[in-house]
């Protein structure tokens, strides 16, 4: 067995092996690889501007300027309907309908399906802008731009075509709709990390960012929708709040004991004999029989307790001092034990009986000795 294998070494080591190194690249790393739009944040923030990312939907709000987000988002009515009003009032929203998401691989070679829903094809007709898929010519290309009065050397490519008006249908649109604007780009990759740096990609998206009048934050959004569990804590934490009280206060209800059961052999506590005294003592306190009941031990000791001076020689010593020292108990507490009017509480009646009782005990030994 050794020497066969010996020999299957000695042969792979005597045969070249021939191999080809392929270098490829797999694009960004770390935030760089999630958002997009990194690289157009961080420049919107050397121009001293507020930026906003989101994943997800986020509406608008009335401190916004400019939002880039991609086409996909708006799919429904509710989603449409608050961007128009934003736009109205003076937003900028900027719609990239291609390669606008955080899922798209700026090295992926694979074909991208871009779905646009009708409820913003209908807005974009009634602001003027037509946005057509799959045009019949096909895939759409543009080495310019003209915006603002400036013409902009891009690289644009596009499987869909928009125009404005009756301009000539291309990769951008824009235009104005109440105190605010509508820009369209069908080719995002202009304003991805990659190709920003491009050509002047970067210039036309510092125009789009300063079109507005109004000054404010800047929004970007590189996700595809609005996530079902980001929707629930947005909109539906009250109810989900008094439904876990509802649940805590059910399970308080009819789990009223934790932990394992113990065994049946195991005698519970309250039957100890030294239990049922402490709750007899209890209720004797309370019915005000403590002190008919303490009053025939303290007749015991006293006359046991002379006696046993009488014959110790200590007539005239402290008779609780000679008590104390029989005992050992504290005379303080011998003197409460015989001398108390009666006892302030349960315990102390206890502790009392307890007292009186191993003064009789002691003193009923010494008589017998």
């Amino acid at each position: 067995m050794r020497f066969l294998l010996g020999a299957a070494v000695a042969a792979l080591a005597l045969n070249a092996c021939d191999y080809v190194e392929v270098e490829r690249e797999t694009g960004y790393k770390g935030k760089a690889r999630v958002n997009p739009w990194l690289a157009a944040e961080r420049y919107a923030q050397r121009k001293g501007l507020e930026v906003k990312s989101v994943i997800s939907w986020t509406a608008p709000e009335w401190e916004d300027a400019t939002w880039l987000m991609p086409a996909a988002v708006l799919s429904n009515e509710s989603f449409v309907r608050r961007v128009s009003d934003w736009v109205n009032e003076g937003g900028h929203l900027i719609l990239v309908v291609e390669h606008a998401t955080s899922d798209r691989n700026d090295w992926s070679t694979y074909p991208e399906e871009t779905i646009v829903e009708p409820p913003l094809l209908r807005m974009l007709e009634n602001e003027g802008i037509t946005l057509e898929m799959k045009p019949s010519g096909g895939e759409v290309t543009s080495e310019s731009i003209r915006f603002d009065g400036r013409t902009y050397k891009v690289d644009a490519a596009s499987d869909c075509s928009v125009k404005a008006g009756n301009r000539k249908p291309g990769v951008f649109a824009s235009r104005e709709s109440g105190d605010g604007r509508i820009t369209v780009v069908t080719d995002g990759r202009i304003f991805r990390n990659r190709w920003i740096g491009d050509l002047d990609h970067a210039a036309l998206f510092d125009a789009l960012v300063f079109a507005t009048d109004y000054e404010g934050s800047i929004g970007f959004m590189r996700g595809t929708g609005l996530s079902f569990f980001a929707m629930l804590g947005q909109y539906l934490w009250p109810f989900l709040l008094g439904l876990g009280a509802w649940v805590l206060f059910w399970l308080w209800r009819n789990f009223r004991r934790f932990g394992p059961v113990e065994t049946a052999t195991t005698a519970p506590v309250l039957r100890g004999y030294e239990h049922h005294l402490e709750a007899l003592g209890d209720f004797q306190w309370r019915r005000d029989r403590a002190v008919s009941l303490l009053a025939p031990l303290r007749e015991q000791v006293v006359e046991l307790g002379q006696r046993a001076s009488h014959r110790a020689g200590r007539r005239d010593a402290d008779f609780f001092q000679y008590l104390a020292d029989l005992s050992g108990i504290p005379r303080e507490q011998v003197f409460r034990a015989l001398a108390e009017p009666a006892p302030s509480d349960a315990m102390i009646l206890t502790r009392t009986t307890a007292d009186l009782q191993l003064l009789l005990q002691l003193l009923q030994s010494s008589q017998r000795s």
